[in-house]
């Protein structure tokens, strides 16, 4: 993996989409114009691990039609990121409807009410262009096309260091069918971050064709789908390539090609990190939806600022991924004491989570 050394450079920026959900709870209730999506909860989990001063590094963009409400752009503007809005002429804004079928929020079916408005590097201003990371929630082909305008936009704006690309497959191509794309399209990417359901899909375990189930599964079966998928397939992943399944209450299982032994035998070599929200914490989760995107961006910010330590950057983003479902929503960011340089999410600092984790963690 090429260094990233670019200390004033931003640090992130998602090509993921922005959508306006229309929200029906369990109860009956809907709920109008919530701010959702890869991109924003995403750039959510990137924030949470920067220091307030460098909150500026993290970039925005967003591609919004002629109906984007103000106050979700204020919303956003409230966060002190790095906002860029390209107005799409003629366009809707991108929407889609989450229908929740059960009071624990785990069935839910999702589709969109307007087309997609999905940016890609072409639409990026020159200083987001310079972004030391990206993240692309995508299909395996849709990806190929992403990164190679992402680096030909780079190569024809003069930056010639290779970004931090993570890839958080689109779940509705999971398909046992699709796994060779998948296996192919990895190729161009540092990291790639499946949930434990789509990699179960990809890897033939799941039967169903419709929306995946809430899987009953342990560690040692992520184990397994991890080793059958890697190791099926190791003339694709070089040594610098992290394979990282986010499996919900069981944890974030970070796995890599290594060679050991006197004959150098390929292997792989798999580490578990905690979840902040364990088994026995269930009833603090409130709704999932966007916590695998806020720690795919802490990730990729962390994993820059630690030196490249995937475990320490698993940890911190499983932190993050926590504001992320403790609410309905993306988390509530709020500065005190009057001052820019210190803030809240969800009423609490990042520091504090960090120091209850590590002390949840010691006893485990």
């Amino acid at each position: 993996m090429a260094a990233h050394d670019h200390d004033e450079l931003p640090l992130f920026c998602s090509l993921g989409l922005i959508v306006l959900d229309e929200l029906h709870l369990p109860d009956g209730q809907v709920l109008l114009d919530v701010v959702g999506g890869c991109m924003p909860y995403s750039t959510v989990g990137a924030c949470l691990v920067v220091d307030e001063v460098d909150i500026q590094r993290i970039c925005c963009f967003l591609l919004a039609g002629h109906d984007f409400p103000q106050d979700a752009s204020k919303q956003i503007e409230g966060w002190g990121v790095d906002l860029e809005i390209q107005n799409a002429e003629g366009r809707e804004s991108t929407r889609g409807k989450l229908q929740y079928h059960d009071k624990g929020f785990a069935s839910k079916t999702f589709g969109y009410t307007t087309p997609p408005l999905q940016p890609t590097a072409k639409d990026l201003p020159l200083r987001f262009l310079r972004a030391s990371a990206f993240h692309f929630l995508a299909s395996p082909d849709q990806l190929k096309l992403q990164v190679k305008d992402l680096l030909e936009a780079r190569k024809e704006a003069g930056i010639t260091a290779r970004p931090l690309i993570v890839w958080e497959p689109a779940p509705m191509h999971c398909r046992p069918n699709s796994l060779a794309a998948h296996v192919e399209a990895s190729k161009l990417v540092d990291v790639f971050s499946p949930n434990h359901q789509e990699l179960d899909a990809l890897c033939g375990r799941l039967k169903q064709q419709g929306p995946l189930p809430p899987a009953s599964v342990g560690r040692q079966h992520v184990e397994g789908c991890a080793a059958a998928f890697m190791e099926e397939h190791f003339h694709v992943f070089g040594p610098h390539q992290l394979v990282i399944i986010r499996a919900a209450e069981h944890g974030s299982l970070v796995a890599r090609r290594t060679t050991s032994g006197d004959q150098l035998r390929d292997t792989v070599d798999m580490t578990w990190v905690d979840p902040y929200y364990s088994v026995e914490d269930q009833h603090r989760i409130q709704d999932a939806t966007g916590a695998g995107n806020a720690f795919l961006g802490a990730f990729a910010v962390e994993f820059q600022q630690n030196g490249g330590d995937a475990v320490e950057a698993t940890a911190k983003a499983s932190v993050a991924a926590s504001f992320a479902v403790e609410q309905i929503g993306l988390p509530t960011k709020r500065h005190i004491g009057g001052r820019s340089s210190k803030s809240e999410w969800n009423g609490t600092t990042v520091a504090e989570r960090m120091k209850e984790y590590e002390r949840k963690t010691s006893k485990t």
